[in-house]
């Protein structure tokens, strides 16, 4: 061959000597740091920057598939691209062989450049759990050889030098707060540092560097705690307090290290949240870090004028800013949109709702600042960021977030949900700080059909049956804590948690925060309520975890007690203090619950019930307001109350009938329940459970309905404020389930059910073992506002109605079980004026549309007429047909007072033919239809302020029962309207609509003054 043509070729086809395929893989140190750092036995995210090194200059390869092999003992619990890395996808995923593999998403014959060219980066993020077999740090951890880079298009190889790339092993895990969050320049703040020990044994004597800014402020080391060298013991924490000035305006974190005195036993740098220091100061804060997709979170920015002369107006929020690779719609906010002024010393708060989305691992943070004018010139404040959130799959909420050190045998639940693809089997607590987490001995409890292991590192629950915890469901793991130890300030833990879904799959990390108290002041008492009966009073709360006694005060009238206790001073029954008498007092009790029994009938007391801890300090006595409990004794004869049952807020919701057995209402966000007890008059109208708390206000009654395969028993459906649908036990107030990943928003109408057992042969066609639990919402926004459809069972959604221009729904829907049709009338606005729905109710499609008006109140029907009827607020009527929801007729009866004032004050209620209307003028009506089939007035009669009516048809004289204004229940006669009898329940107040109980022959009724009251009907005249 021709010399030159060889040579030729041999420069084709043949590569350069001296060119190669290379990569590299270099760990990124955290701000601040010299080297990347994991820390022992704990979650720890690995940044790693991949470069194509290659030196050919003419190379048409690409890396385009990285592999990273973890070193024996590590664990691999995940890894996705950085943020800003989102053209590369995970391609396989092995935990056992500690094994990850990334592949660019651009495919070989796709029409766009593939992985990295030479020189060009991207970075990872590997989530790792080091192991925990040293004393001390290990320098020098690497990647093993099987890991490898390649062109998965071409099959190039890229060589790597793992040995040249590394990072280290810590053996101490540490955190930081530095509070207040917002002070004025030179004010004082205090560093907390908690450092942990992950070692398999003691350490030596621990200290902590002096905290370094992260930005310009300064921050002057002031004193620390003595001594400021610990030895902190195996599975145990170190605090450490360090008192710093910030010197300058702006942002700051505080930036620590903790180490051992000697050897190489360190912690990663640890950074505060951030604190903004100057004279308009702000802190952002979010919710909740650990979201799951399509929840929402709720930004707070805080605002703080710390300046003693500057007057501040027109202080507004700037739309706040994503950081991260989550997304985040928002839902509402600014409320408020601005604070008008802020006076010096004054603060004002602004909160956003969104809603975030994105897979597993994306990370969500907000970032704003405000806006003011001072002196008639525009100041701004520091961008301030709130703390990173992440998209989760699997979380822990922990039942007890803070805890007082003088608490003893605490139980402390841990609920574990599962939103991943799999059901979780095990469960392992990792203990936490044990020098300051005491175990009783019975420790753990355990679980049915989860068998119970543990050892001196950790407790560990296993399923037996295998269904361990479902997808979409959560399960309660309780310790008992025999006590805990003091600290000289709020201090946080963290309480880890390790979830696995199969023993072959990586395990999953999850943690929360248990913060202890440095007492200062008494906590106050919960959930206090209380029963007037004749002769007496018996008051019922909860104690908080640091509690010694109690102190009871009464004053009487309707004042409050107007003088509080002064700390460290015993009180005895019958001390006078201001207006109020010392009724109750006691000291190293566990009482929850006072009688009262020298009240005189008739005369009006208001309670206030002081917590005291063993130093005798005392609560500020303001549960559940600083109003009190207010309670008035009677007499259960002559047309007195049986019982009234005082909650001290505002309880005008229709109570709902168990007949026979109780009834159920709700005040603020809380649902009660009272038991009707015919036989003995002292134990009428007792709670049947505490309080239970919902997740935000109550905005409605609800129903009570039996459920599927659970004979016997009776279950509440109810929606809350913050949108959180929910199933109640009638007996006992435990929730059966809660649904929180719907993200639905304000629920303030009446939930609805449409029950297998009733059901007629196209829903059991459709549905043949699930009955439905219905809740739709009142949102500003069209766009939101939605109906869903949930298995009444499980929480689980069956359907979704969202048509983008639904106004508000703040009155009770109506499930047709004849033609499985659901009514649901809507306020008008800007998305549409067809405000009554008609739906299939088996579903959720759109049958038909009305414009019919402003419908706040409830839709029902009139079972002898068989028509709906349909109250709107501008003082109409309508009877429309089920069949074609055509109008058959309306009836204009009333005008709304003003553009925002119903003219009801209720829906109107079907009574025969016809039905009963409360107008806002102050009028009650009867109606009855005439001969040419439309509603004709009977009767009207005066009543202030009424409420919804209720009748009750007793030995065949029938009458109607209405609340008003002024204090009382108003009895009228059927046919004549006539107000043949009234009960009072106090001073003029607006009084709620009332319902009976025709099995006892009695009313139950709420009041605005915070009571439900019994009542035997009918009135005396």
């Amino acid at each position: 061959m021709n010399v030159r043509v060889f040579t030729l070729l041999t420069a084709v086809l043949l590569p350069v000597v001296g060119f190669s395929q290379t990569w590299t893989a270099r760990f990124i140190p955290a701000p601040g740091e010299t080297v990347a750092r994991v820390v022992a036995d704990d979650a720890s995210d690995l940044i790693v920057e991949v470069k194509n090194t290659s030196t050919a200059a003419s190379d048409n390869s690409r890396l385009s598939e990285v592999s990273f092999v973890l070193p024996d003992g590590y664990q691999l619990l995940n890894g996705l691209p950085e943020a800003a890395t989102p053209q590369w996808k995970i391609e396989y995923f092995d935990a056992n062989s500690r094994r990850i593999t990334f592949q660019s998403v651009v495919g070989c014959s796709d029409d766009a450049p593939r992985g990295l060219a030479r020189g060009e980066v991207a970075r990872f993020v590997l989530t790792v759990v080091a192991p925990s077999d040293r004393n001390n740090d290990k320098a020098n951890e690497q990647l093993t050889a099987e890991t490898y880079g390649r062109d998965q298009c071409d099959g190039t190889d890229y060589a790597i030098t793992v040995t040249s790339f590394s990072w280290t092993r810590s053996s101490l895990s540490s955190s930081v707060t530095l509070s207040p969050r917002g002070l004025a320049v030179s004010g004082a703040a205090v560093a907390r540092v908690v450092v942990e020990n992950r070692t398999p044994a003691n350490t030596g004597t621990l200290t902590v560097d002096n905290p370094t800014s992260t930005s310009a402020v300064p921050l002057t080391i002031g004193t620390k705690e003595s001594p400021f060298n610990k030895t902190v013991p195996l599975r145990g924490a170190g605090v450490f307090v360090i008192n710093v000035q910030p010197t300058a305006a702006g942002t700051v974190s505080a930036r620590v290290r903790a180490r051992a005195t000697t050897g190489t036993v360190t912690a990663p740098l640890a950074e505060s949240s951030m604190v903004d220091v100057g004279a308009l100061v702000a802190a952002a804060d979010v919710d909740t870090v650990d979201a799951f997709a399509n929840e929402q979170v709720t930004l707070r920015l805080t605002v703080l004028n710390t300046s003693t002369t500057n007057r501040y107006t027109n202080v507004r929020p700037r739309v706040p800013v994503l950081v991260g690779n989550a997304t985040a719609a928002l839902v509402s906010g600014p409320s408020p949109d601005v604070a008008s002024q802020l006076a010096p010393g004054a603060s004002a708060q602004f909160t956003w709702r969104y809603q975030v989305s994105g897979a597993a691992g994306a990370s969500y943070q907000f970032q704003t600042r405000v806006d003011a004018t001072l002196n008639g010139s525009a100041v701004a404040g520091d961008l301030v960021s709130a703390r990173k959130g992440k998209v989760v799959e699997h979380r822990v909420r922990i039942s007890h977030e803070t805890v007082s050190t003088a608490v003893t045998g605490l139980t402390v639940a841990y609920t574990v949900q599962n939103r991943g693809t799999l059901p979780i089997i095990e469960v392992k607590l990792f203990k936490p700080a044990v020098n300051y987490f005491a175990v009783a001995a019975s420790g753990p409890q355990p679980l049915n059909d989860w068998t119970l292991y543990f050892d001196n590192a950790y407790y560990l629950w296993e399923s037996n049956s295998g269904t361990g915890i479902p997808v979409g469901g959560e399960l309660t793991f309780r310790i008992t804590y025999s006590g805990f130890t003091a600290v000289t300030g709020d201090t946080p833990f963290r309480h880890r948690l390790e979830l696995v879904q199969g023993y072959n799959d990586p395990r999953i990390r999850v943690d929360g925060t248990v913060t202890l108290l440095a007492v200062t002041n008494a906590p106050e008492v919960q959930r206090l309520t209380g029963v007037a009966r004749d002769g007496s009073v018996t008051l019922t709360w909860d104690n908080p975890f640091n509690h010694g006694g109690v102190l009871v005060l009464r004053s009487q009238g309707t004042t409050p007690p107007d003088t509080a206790p002064v700390s460290g001073t015993r009180y005895a029954v019958g001390d006078v203090l201001g207006n109020a008498t010392v009724v109750y007092s006691d000291e190293f009790s566990s009482a929850s619950s006072f009688t009262d029994n020298t009240v005189t009938n008739g005369t009006t007391y208001v309670y206030r019930v002081f917590n005291a801890d063993d130093a005798r300090r005392y609560s500020a006595g303001n549960q559940p307001t600083s109003f009190g409990l207010l309670a008035t004794p009677r007499a259960r004869a002559g047309g007195g109350p049986l019982w009234c049952y005082s909650v001290g807020l505002s309880s005008l919701f229709q109570p709902v009938t168990e007949l026979g057995a109780g009834i159920f209402s709700s005040f603020n966000d809380s649902v009660v329940g009272n038991v009707t007890n015919t036989a003995d008059a002292t134990v009428d109208g007792a709670e049947r459970f505490r309080p239970v708390k919902l997740s935000g206000a109550v905005g409605s009654r609800f129903p009570v309905v039996p459920l599927l395969g659970r004979p016997g028993q009776q279950f509440l459906v109810v929606g809350d404020q913050s949108g959180v649908p929910a199933v109640l036990n009638a007996a006992t107030g435990e929730a059966l389930w809660r649904n929180t990943t719907l993200g639905l928003g304000n629920i303030s109408s009446f939930p609805v059910t449409q029950l297998l057992d009733y059901a007629n042969p196209a829903y059991r066609a459709v549905y043949s073992n699930i009955d439905l639990a219905i809740f739709a919402t009142r949102l500003s926004s069209p766009a939101q506002n939605q109906v869903v459809a949930l298995n009444a069972a499980t929480g689980a959604l069956i359907w979704r109605y969202q048509p983008g221009d639904l106004g508000m729904v703040s009155g009770g829907m109506l499930v047709d079980y004849t033609t499985n049709r659901l009514y649901v009338g809507t306020k008008s606005g800007p998305g549409s004026n067809d405000t009554l729905r008609v739906l299939n109710s088996l579903t959720g499609q759109e049958l038909g549309r009305r414009a019919l008006g402003d419908l706040e109140w409830g839709v029902v029907r009139n079972a002898t007429s068989n028509q709906i009827l349909v109250t709107s607020s501008e003082g109409t009527v309508y009877g429309v047909d089920p069949a074609t929801y055509a109008t058959v007729w309306s009836k204009t009866i009333a005008s709304r007072p003003s553009s925002s004032t119903s003219a009801f004050t209720h829906f109107v209620r079907p009574l025969g033919r016809g039905f009963v209307a409360s107008l806002a003028n102050g009028t009650v009506e009867r109606y009855e239809m005439d001969a040419t089939n439309v509603p004709a007035r009977l009767w009207g009669t005066p009543i202030a302020g009424p409420s919804g009516s209720f009748s009750l048809n007793q030995n065949g004289v029938a009458r109607i029962y209405v609340g008003s204004s002024d204090g009382k229940v108003h009895q009228l006669e059927l046919d004549t309207g006539v107000d043949s009898g009234q009960v009072s329940l106090g001073p003029a107040q607006n009084i709620g609509t009332p319902t009976i109980d025709h099995t006892v022959g009695r009313l139950h009724v709420g009041s605005a003054d915070g009571r439900i009251c019994a009542f035997p009907v009918p009135f005396l005249p």
